[in-house]
């Protein structure tokens, strides 16, 4: 499945999951990233996909959700990458 075709709810729990990630157990860092992307998914609460123009809005916050999950693995990858040589 491509990103773009990835449910609001399986990029919701990628978030999650990074965030496990990045700042495992109940540090501030991990509880600002937790309540960052809830924000963010709270803004789409009452948006209908049976509605078109609700569908390309969440198409785009669909797009910015992978956006977030690609920068985050390239900027891994790079840090790697430094430390390989």
């Amino acid at each position: 499945m491509s990103p773009a075709q990835r449910t609001s709810i399986e990029l919701y729990r990628d978030l999650l999951r990074l965030v496990n990630h990045i700042a495992p157990g109940a540090s501030p860092k991990s509880i600002a990233l937790r309540t960052m992307i809830r924000s963010e998914y709270d803004k789409s609460r009452g948006l209908s996909p049976e509605n078109p123009p609700d569908q390309i809005k969440i198409e785009g916050l669909k797009a910015n959700a992978v956006r977030a999950l690609s920068n985050y693995m390239l900027y891994e990858g790079g840090i790697q990458d430094r430390n390989n040589g």
